[in-house]
């Protein structure tokens, strides 16, 4: 099994990634802000599921960065994974916002700010 390292986010990992994948965790972040105000995503370190499992955490402190979980997910269906599945996944120390991979996905989609 290959570990990536540990300040893996969706932004290194953007040339292995397919677009839809990113856009479908921007809508589960977007979820969970939605829910819960500001969020953050991170990936898994530890499997080697293509593309990788990840991690939304609602924010609970701006002041601080204090998060809580909020869910995790399958990177290949993106639906939750179970409590089993995810006390074995290693988690990226770094983190994306809604607003990081809103940007990653449109510089996959080659948009250009006006």
């Amino acid at each position: 099994m290959a570990w990536r390292p540990n300040g893996t986010t969706l932004r290194t990992l953007k040339d292995t990634l397919p677009v839809e994948y990113v856009r479908l965790v921007l809508a589960q972040v977007h979820d969970c802000e939605r829910s819960l105000g500001d969020a953050q995503v991170r990936v898994c370190l530890n499997a080697d599921i293509e593309p990788p499992h990840y991690t939304i955490d609602a924010v609970m402190d701006l002041d601080t960065g204090e998060t809580t979980g909020w869910e995790t997910f399958s990177g290949k269906t993106h639906k939750p994974l179970s409590a089993r599945q995810s006390s074995k996944v290693v988690w990226s120390a770094d983190h994306m916002t809604f607003q990081q991979v809103s940007t990653l996905i449109g510089e996959m989609r080659n948009y250009s700010k006006r």
